[in-house]
């Protein structure tokens, strides 16, 4: 049974290759080449060896083919272990629960995008770089949030691109995170962006109710699939957050009680894929928007 599970794994691999052009598959035959390599090494099981050398190809290859052939590679090698073991890049004690998410928002009048950088700090920052490999830089001028924690002497930092009309690309990236201190301590780490797989979605059904949808199978290796339910009120150009629940499971289909007063606010709902690469955790996000009013005539959970 086990050489079985070895042999259809093989066949799943080159079944990746093969999807590519012949770009891709004369690569794979060139036992010279970073690609074969990384499928080899795949291949092999050393998942770890596998990621440093699909960077090393994304690194040199301007070929889109080529690195379709990396995403499906990447995607592929995520669900054995939701891709904890891709890295085994060390995070410096200073920073905690770092996260690299991808948003699609939808509301009644638009569609756009945004790109977050979200982590915990013991030590103020002073920049942080998202840039697409080799220099396409993705949070220029980012807004910055920073709230503090139950720590007192950690804050949580949010780096936020503005609204895009795009999805952020698939991709090798460099992520630099700098510190405020006498040394200017500075961390970096390769992120790869690959093509994301996402199980559930949601849509709206009618003003305070909505449907989800399953769309794939649940990865046991990866943890479920989080729908986040979201008031806010929008003042002077900013979305403050009035009340949050979130549910893994049983997910409801219409706006529980909550403790907002009457008034106008935005209604958010929405589902986050989490995926890993090493300790760093990749996130897909997907979000419908609308106005929902509250009056007076209406149920509230008191405080």
């Amino acid at each position: 049974m086990m050489i079985k599970r070895k042999i259809a794994t093989v066949i799943g691999f080159f079944c990746l290759v093969f999807m590519g052009t012949n770009v891709a598959a004369k690569d794979w035959f060139n036992e010279q080449s970073a690609l074969y390599s990384a499928h080899k090494q795949f291949l092999e099981g050393d998942s770890l060896k596998g990621f440093e050398t699909a960077i090393e190809v994304l690194q040199s290859s301007t070929d889109n083919n080529v690195n379709h052939n990396i995403d499906k590679l990447i995607g592929a090698a995520s669900t054995k272990n939701c891709g904890r073991d891709l890295s085994t890049i060390v995070i410096p004690n200073w920073l905690n629960s770092l996260s690299v998410q991808r948003m699609i928002i939808q509301s009644p009048s638009r569609l756009h995008h945004r790109l977050l950088v979200q982590f915990d700090s013991k030590k103020t920052i002073s920049s942080l770089s998202f840039i697409k490999w080799p220099d396409e830089e993705q949070l220029t001028n980012p807004s910055i949030s920073i709230t503090p924690t139950q720590d007192e002497i950690v804050k949580q930092y949010v780096y936020a691109s503005e609204s895009l009309n795009n999805r952020v690309k698939n991709g090798l990236y460099k992520l630099i995170i700098t510190a405020d201190d006498k040394e200017s301590t500075k961390w970096e780490s390769w992120i790869i962006l690959n093509t994301p797989k996402t199980e559930m979605t949601v849509s709206w059904l009618g003003k305070d109710k909505w449907k989800t949808t399953q769309t794939g199978l649940l990865k046991s290796n990866c943890p479920l699939p989080e729908m986040a339910i979201g008031i806010y009120d929008h003042q002077d150009s900013e979305y403050i957050k009035l009340w949050e629940k979130f549910y893994d499971e049983q997910f409801p289909q219409s706006l529980p009680k909550t403790n907002v007063l009457p008034g106008s606010y935005i209604l958010s709902v929405s589902f986050n894929h989490k995926r890993f690469q090493g300790p760093i955790s990749i996130q897909e996000i997907q979000a419908i928007t609308k106005v929902i009013n509250f009056d007076v005539t209406e149920t509230v959970e008191s405080n």
